[in-house]
């Protein structure tokens, strides 16, 4: 009687267990299942977001940036494939697409081409110029002519992207220099309030609209992918290759290396910064007098003499011509 009972004892306590084990087979597939639920409408949130973000930056866009990404990107895309994938021309195209910020959304292999493409349309340009020009200049049209309106037409037709580039390159690394002062003195406030450097580069991309923000944007980025700090702000630097963001970039590493006040070297780096901006102004002032020459003795002095000594000089050749 007493081995009977023990059994069933077994067989109750076996039940019991296998019954919780189903429970808890269920409520961990349950579990399971709503994870992947929110995993899936997190991942559905994440892309609408980026896809609003993506029709937002569209959106900014001008009409000839859309036009030019929606019909001649792809046609560029197509000429890049006849183009070497390594090289050192490539090379330094991708460093001032660097330092340009991707204009267009181009990537090297598509700037070099849509220099072939340019290239080509210049050729077929430059052979048609000389015939459209013969209807009213005839001798225009001879081969010799036509050689050298080819040669020119493709040779800008290569060589524009470029400087095109590079006054691209030109024209945001002064927007960062001239915003970065003011950034500073914004990471600056932020830091001196409590938030770590992180959170005030963040605090200070919010606010500031501009290349610079932009990059410090994709330094954050990088670091919150797994990048080291340091390796992300040094990788900034070397796109820019900009002498003040390679001393941004010497403050930080030096704060973080020697546990000084990251608040103080950022405060004296604006002021010096600053100071530096002034006297290029004072420079840029300074040579206005000689910038101003040539457009005063070609465009102004002609204009005043015209208007000052023209009335007298009808007079005079009036009264001349009367007394004679």
């Amino acid at each position: 009687m007493t081995g009977l009972m023990i059994i069933a004892g077994l067989w109750l306590l076996a039940l019991a267990l296998a019954g919780i084990g189903i429970f808890q087979e269920i409520r961990a597939r349950q579990l399971r299942e709503r994870i992947s639920r929110m995993v899936r409408t997190k991942i559905l949130e994440e892309e609408q977001i980026l896809l609003a973000e993506i029709e937002d930056e569209e959106m900014k866009m001008s009409l000839p940036v859309r036009l030019f990404r929606t019909f001649v990107l792809p046609l560029v895309q197509q000429f890049s494939r006849f183009v070497p994938q390594a090289g050192a021309s490539l090379k330094v195209t991708e460093e001032l697409l660097a330092m340009a910020g991707y204009p267009l959304g181009l990537m090297p292999s598509d700037l070099m081409g849509l220099r072939l493409l340019l290239t080509l349309v210049g050729s077929f340009l430059g052979a048609f110029l000389p015939v459209l020009l013969a209807f009213k200049i005839p001798w225009v049209l001879t081969p010799t002519n036509i050689v050298i309106s080819v040669s020119i037409c493709s040779i800008v037709g290569f060589l524009g992207p470029i400087f095109w580039l590079r006054r691209v390159a030109n024209c945001r690394r002064r927007q960062i220099l001239r915003q970065l002062p003011d950034m500073l003195d914004l990471i600056t406030l932020s830091i001196e309030a409590g938030l770590a450097f992180d959170g005030a580069v963040h605090e200070a991309t919010r606010r500031f609209k501009g290349p610079l923000s932009d990059e410090l944007k994709r330094a954050m980025k990088e670091v919150t992918l797994g990048k080291p700090r340091a390796q992300a702000l040094r990788d900034m630097a070397e796109r820019l290759k900009l002498e003040d963001i390679s001393l941004l970039v010497s403050a930080v590493h030096q704060a973080e290396t020697l546990g000084s006040p990251l608040a103080e070297a950022l405060k004296a780096l604006a002021t010096e910064l600053r100071k530096k901006r002034l006297r290029m102004i004072r420079e840029q002032i300074a040579k206005l007098p000689v910038k101003l020459i040539f457009p005063l003795v070609l465009f102004i002095f002609p204009t005043l003499f015209i208007v000052i000594l023209g009335p007298a000089i009808v007079q005079l050749s009036r009264t001349g011509l009367g007394g004679g």
